[in-house]
């Protein structure tokens, strides 16, 4: 299998430098930005859910909090490919690099901020931090259990998840302002990188709950039904928290109706064929996982878990489908069809098999022990 994985990775890798030396070279980069956002933020949520379990001290179960662990194995891979982005930044970001004449006046008053070498710079800088912070967490926890009153240990594990929490909100609030608002740059919401946040960890909840069944299914640890239900919570709590950042800002841009705000809004839900898109992601990424949990959540805690894992996955094919649909009207706004051919799905499947990878490397080199 490990073979196969690999095939995907150099046919993705094919399709991106096939496409980006085509005329479709900033729809590839596009692709390339929503999956970096999606995978690397999936990456570095794990070890943030890990730092908001140890801070919390759940000790609903040790097996979940190592599995959260896992997805780490992807930050060396992720930073590699942030460092890559470099080289599009003409394709995606030349509104406010070489601006048009009707907004040259407005991004020349965004200049302190939005500048290539102050933007790459926090931009890798806090990425670096973060990526850091998160390994030497991760090797903290997985290096030994700690014990009971080994208090300096514990002590030293929460000063850690207290820096890794505050980086992991920075720089994913970052990514939601800098990598993908700044497409647009007439186009602000001071509510984006919080959404961004929300929508981040509700993936990562989402992977977390499928790692979670899995692990049990194949033996790696045996995690109680009662903790596999709470992670199930988890994830109905941050699809519904989601849903509500999307309506908190929906309802200010709707309420204000300032066209700049609008724009943004109509681009994407009333014109097609974002406003299909907008409608699947509603419904694959929040509707039927809210639904699904509502009646899980009411009853009796199942014994069987795939519908679990089918949500799981919804949620993920949602957010997903969300980030090309914030993303990709803001660099191609005449875009005739939805962007995902051929060579675009090679690309995900790439980084989707880099992601497999990488975790299968992570429990190699770092053997967690799971089943605590």
């Amino acid at each position: 299998m490990t073979a196969v994985w690999g095939v995907l990775v150099a046919l993705g890798a094919l399709a991106f430098l096939l496409g980006v030396n085509s005329a479709d070279a900033a729809r590839v980069w596009c692709v390339y930005l929503a999956n970096l956002v999606f995978w690397g933020g999936l990456a570095v949520t794990g070890p943030a859910i890990a730092g908001m379990m140890q801070l919390t001290e759940a000790r609903w179960s040790p097996s979940v909090r190592r599995l959260a662990l896992t997805t780490a194995g992807f930050l060396p891979a992720a930073f590699v490919l942030l460092l890559f982005l470099i080289l599009g930044q003409d394709a995606l970001y030349g509104r406010w690099l070489h601006p048009p004449a009707e907004i040259e006046a407005l991004v020349a008053r965004k200049a302190a901020w939005l500048n290539a070498p102050f933007f790459w710079a926090r931009t890798l800088v806090a990425a670096a931090a973060l990526f850091a912070v998160a390994f030497a967490f991760v090797r903290l926890l997985v290096r030994a259990p700690a014990h009971a009153g080994n208090e300096a240990e514990q002590s030293r594990r929460n000063r850690l998840a207290v820096v890794l929490l505050m980086l992991w909100v920075v720089t994913i609030s970052l990514w939601g302002f800098d990598l993908v608002m700044s497409l647009d740059p007439s186009w602000y919401s001071g509510l984006f990188g919080g959404y961004f946040v929300v929508s981040t960890l509700y993936t990562g909840f989402a992977l977390l709950a499928i790692h979670t069944v899995r692990a049990n299914a194949r033996g790696l640890a045996t995690v109680p039904p009662g903790a596999v239900q709470d992670v199930a919570k988890l994830q109905f709590a941050l699809s519904i928290m989601w849903m509500y950042f999307f309506w908190s800002q929906y309802l200010v841009i709707w309420y204000g109706n300032v066209p700049i705000e609008t724009r943004f809004v109509v681009a994407r839900f009333f014109v097609q064929p974002w406003q299909t898109l907008a409608w699947v992601v509603m419904v694959v990424g929040w509707l039927i996982p809210f639904m699904y949990l509502l009646k899980r959540l009411t009853g009796r805690p199942p014994q069987r878990h795939t519908p679990l894992v089918v949500m799981a996955v919804f949620g993920l094919v949602g957010i997903f489908l969300e980030r090309l649909l914030v993303i990709v009207p803001s660099v191609l706004p005449q875009a005739a069809g939805f962007p995902l051919g051929w060579r675009e799905l090679l690309i995900s499947a790439g980084f989707l098999a880099l992601f497999v990878l990488s975790r299968r490397w992570f429990f190699a080199r770092f053997r967690p022990v799971l089943d605590i």
